[in-house]
Formats: C-alpha cells, sequence, structure tokens
C-alpha cells in the first residue's frame, strides 16, 4: 500500500513540483489549504509523513506543529524558501530536526522520505545508501588524533584523482577537520584533552571510521563513531550560537566593536556543512553510533543561504512508530 503524505503547500508551482515527486515515487499525497483543515485531513487519514511549508507554519508562533503532534507522530519535512536560520529557536522548541529548501529536489526529498518510513540502521547508515552507484569507495580507521589531517590530505588528492574541483575546498577541509577532530575527542569523552590540543589515542575496541567515495556526478564522506553521543540539541545549540555570533559579528562591523573575545572557535563547521554542500544528513543511534555524511555534487555548488536541516535520530522514530 502506497503511503500516505499530507501536504500543506500553498504556492502552486512548489505544490505542482512536489506532487509529481510524490507520485514519481508512489506516494500518496493529500494536498490541503489551511490550518484547519491540515489537521482535520491529517486527524482522519493518519499519514504516514507530513510536508509543511514554513510561510504556512508560520501564523500563530507555529502552532500548528504543536498540534500535529497531538494528532499524530508522523515526521514532519518542514520546506522553505528563505533562510531556515531566522527559524532556529521556534523550531528547536518543537523538535523539528529536517528542513529542507526550495525548490526541492526529487532525489534528496526521495531520499529523506525512505529514511523516515524505512526505521532501520543498516539503511539510515552507510555512504552506500546515500551515493548511489559508486564507482570508488575508501574506508579509513582512526585510533588517533594525529591521522586527522593526513586522512583530510588523502580525500583530498583522491578528490583531485577522480576528477572532482570545487571552488570552496578551503571550506571543505575545514569543514572535515572540526567533524573529524569532533568525531575522535568529543564523541569519546576528550573535550578537554581537545580543549588543551593534546594528542590522544583512542583505547580498544574504539575507532572513528572515515569512508569516502564517488559515482560519476557526484563526491561524498562519511564520519562514523561507534558511540552515538551526539544529540539534536547539541547540533541544533552549536548552529544557533553560530548564527547569533554571525549576527554579533556583522553588527560589530557596522559600529567597531571589538567582539573577539565572545567569538566561540566551534560550530562553524556545522554551519558550513548547510551553506555549501548539496546534501548532508547527521544520523543518530543514541548509545550506539553517528554519522555525519556530506555529498558534494560535480555539477551543483551550492551559492544561496538558505541552509537544510537533516538530522536523524532513530530513538525518536522508532518510539514514534512504537
Amino acid at each position: 500500500m502506497a503511503a500516505k503524505v499530507v501536504v500543506f503547500e500553498p504556492d502552486g508551482i512548489y505544490r505542482t513540483l512536489i506532487e509529481n515527486i510524490l507520485r514519481k515515487n508512489e506516494y500518496k499525497p493529500y494536498f490541503v489549504d489551511s490550518s484547519a483543515e491540515c489537521k482535520v485531513v491529517v486527524d482522519e487519514i493518519r499519514p504516514d509523513i507530513i510536508i509543511l511549508d514554513i510561510k504556512a507554519a508560520k501564523p500563530h508562533d507555529f502552532r500548528i506543529l504543536s498540534d500535529l503532534k497531538v494528532l499524530t507522530k508522523a515526521p514532519v519535512i518542514l520546506t522553505t524558501d528563505e533562510n531556515v536560520d531566522d527559524y532556529m529557536q521556534a523550531l528547536d522548541r518543537r523538535n523539528v530536526t529536517i528542513v529542507l529548501p526550495k525548490p526541492l529536489k526529487g532525489a534528496e526529498l526521495a531520499r529523506v522520505m525512505e529514511n523516515l518510513l524505512t526505521i532501520d540502521s543498516r539503511v539510515w547508515f552507510g555512504l552506500h545508501n546515500y551515493l548511489r552507484d559508486l564507482r570508488k569507495l575508501r574506508k579509513v580507521k582512526l585510533k588517533r588524533s594525529t591521522q586527522v589531517r593526513t586522512c583530510i590530505k588523502t580525500m583530498l588528492n583522491e578528490m583531485h584523482a577522480w576528477g572532482f574541483n570545487f571552488s570552496h575546498e578551503t571550506e571543505m577541509d575545514l569543514v572535515w577537520q572540526e567533524i573529524l577532530i569532533n568525531a575522535v575527542y568529543h564523541a569519546h569523552g576528550y573535550t578537554n584533552e581537545k580543549k588543551e590540543r593534546v594528542s590522544i589515542e583512542l583505547p580498544e575496541p574504539y575507532l572513528v571510521e572515515v569512508t569516502y567515495g564517488a559515482n560519476e556526478h557526484a563526491f561524498g564522506i562519511a564520519v562514523r563513531d561507534y558511540m552515538g553521543t551526539l544529540t539534536p540539541e547539541i547540533i541544533l545549540n552549536a548552529l544557533r550560537e553560530t548564527i547569533e555570533q554571525q549576527q554579533l559579528i556583522t553588527r560589530a562591523a557596522e559600529t567597531g566593536e571589538d567582539v573577539s573575545q565572545v567569538v566561540l572557535d566551534r560550530g562553524r563547521g556545522i554551519d558550513l556543512i548547510r551553506q555549501l554542500s548539496g546534501e548532508y544528513y547527521f544520523i543518530i543511534d543514541p548509545g550506539n553510533s553517528t554519522e555525519v555524511i556530506i555529498i558534494y555534487d560535480r555539477y551543483y555548488e551550492k551559492d544561496d543561504s538558505v541552509g537544510s536541516l537533516k538530522i536523524f535520530d532513530l530513538s525518536y522514530y522508532l518510539s514514534a512508530g512504537s
């Protein structure tokens, strides 16, 4: 039986686009025109997924999100053609962790929906699940913090050898370094050592697994630890702090105020992922594993300010489906 999807999208063009994507992937869409109708239809048909435009949710301070949680445990995908940073606090308060930018990409929406409907760690974890038709695939196991820079240099060199060159490789390097450092240090409880820049070696059997590969159109990396200590709250807090600091820096540029002492040196990598990569995912199985997956499309370099948000917390969806 086709999965049922309730869609609240006021814009006719986007509505047609979403309908085409859903029908192509054999979902059954139910379109609604108002918050009241949305709640009625959700209550009646019990959908598997809800797709909701941020502008439609914004009136009354996103009250509809709270109302929908009372009616159903179906996951909500928010969509927007605005800067999601403007709504980060509201989304955080309502535990919304999936926001896709418009115009929606068919493959990305299909991938997100497939995850939400298939609560299976074998489907959620692994670069091969997100970068199909892999032609190249490499795996590196990190035990020591001193291996991070070598790993990044190797990935960049192989990326070039495979025919991929991107204009923002300096930022990519920064992102990869922060992700790998966090996976080695923070995930395993070595936060103080990281702050003090002390080299560490993970005890057996712990390690960080870095997978990178490519198909004809895209290059991707996946960084996985086997601790599962990252949480949606940590990610959202880091993003919110980065957004607030960027606003602080912008104001300081206008006023001449010195803000160097209050600007943090963390969280920027997460923000750069959203701003620069074609696709990215945070996948969390609390207490077991965390994986960050980033896909860079050969033919698509992100050049707008509409950052997406894709955090999959396996425990949330397992409890929602029980």
